[in-house]
């Protein structure tokens, strides 16, 4: 991807960062997923989100499951909307 593409694609996110929240589903999908990665972590460990948008659902359910989330996302908003 060249990097006028990725920027076109970050200001996406920047521009409509409420919208794609609100219509991100709070179901937690990867449930099953999530579940099979955790398994293998110690209790509390620290886990890095890359592109956390908004941190709901997935963050969410790490941090209820005694883990520290760090998220990083190229969209400000997204971050501003996580805290």
């Amino acid at each position: 991807m060249s990097a006028d593409a990725a920027s076109n694609v970050i200001a996406l996110y920047q521009t409509y960062a409420a919208d794609f929240d609100r219509s991100r589903s709070r179901v937690l999908m990867e449930k099953h997923w999530l579940d099979r990665f955790l398994v293998y972590l110690p209790p509390k460990a620290s886990i890095l989100d890359i592109g956390c948008g908004a941190g709901e659902p997935i963050a969410r359910y790490c941090t209820e499951n005694g883990h520290e989330v760090t998220g990083i996302d190229a969209s400000p908003a997204l971050i501003s909307l996580c805290r």
